[in-house]
């Protein structure tokens, strides 16, 4: 930092920020150090769990830059036709990079492109973001109704209520993850996407900590579970979600 600074200082770089994939409890200690001009992070419709820290880099003038909306976003340049029904007349890539921009606490996307047209469908986005909030309505409507409908409204609006961490977690099983990829795959037919995530547990270290749910079933959850609502049916929900997701092991693309 003090290296960077002095550059800073010497007008060789503009801007200083950090790029994370950490707990949203350290990237807001990180935020709140002060001594940042930018944070890029993970927010977009199937993950909003990073708002927090969102808002408080907005507190601190920072700038807001969106990792990998497209892909860690749900795969969205191949979606399934479930998803690509519920988001009519949008793409969900469209839908999603108008979520993200529709909030004015977030400046920049990164939108990659898996083939030349994608970065045709994305310039979609600009002229849409002046009607965003009638736009997405219709949409957000959808899509929550069809999870509801799927999943039950209960589950919708509680599932994630006082869940374990990975360190308080028995067999250090990712809790929250392995719920959240079912609840995708279920509502939403993602189960591409919920599969390649899901065998990333065990093998992503950091970035995507914690592990699979293939031992469950000789695991004691009681106690961290004891705050959960949903207590009694997530270890089977969990062994059900493996059965559905589990295959080969996936590696991060900078570690194959």
């Amino acid at each position: 930092m003090d290296v960077a600074k002095t550059l800073q200082a010497q007008g060789k770089v503009k801007f200083i920020g950090f790029s994370t994939h950490g707990p949203t409890d350290i990237i807001i200690q990180t935020i709140q150090t002060n001594q940042f001009d930018y944070v890029n992070l993970h927010w977009y419709y199937i993950n909003q769990v990073n708002w927090i820290a969102i808002e408080a880099a907005n507190s601190q003038d920072m700038g807001v830059f969106i990792i990998s909306p497209s892909d860690k976003g749900g795969m969205l340049y191949k979606p399934p036709q479930k998803l690509i029904n519920l988001c009519t007349p949008l793409s969900p890539m469209v839908f999603n990079d108008v979520f993200c921009l529709s909030h004015s606490q977030v400046h920049t996307l990164s939108v990659g492109a898996a083939k030349p047209q994608d970065f045709d469908e994305h310039l979609k986005t600009l002229d849409l973001l002046d009607n965003a909030s009638e736009i997405l309505s219709p949409i957000l409507a959808r899509l929550e109704e069809e999870a509801i409908f799927s999943l039950g409204e209960d589950w919708v609006k509680t599932w994630h209520l006082n869940l374990p961490t990975v360190e308080q977690t028995p067999g250090q099983i990712n809790i929250p993850a392995i719920l959240w990829l079912r609840n995708l795959a279920i509502a939403y037919d993602m189960l591409e996407y919920a599969k390649m995530r899901y065998n990333m547990l065990g093998n992503a270290s950091h970035w995507f900590p914690g592990n699979k749910a293939d031992k469950v079933q000789k695991l004691d959850l009681q106690q961290c579970l004891s705050r959960s609502p949903h207590a009694d049916k997530i270890p089977r929900l969990l062994a059900e979600a493996h059965q559905m997701l589990v295959g080969e092991a996936v590696q991060r693309l900078s570690q194959s």
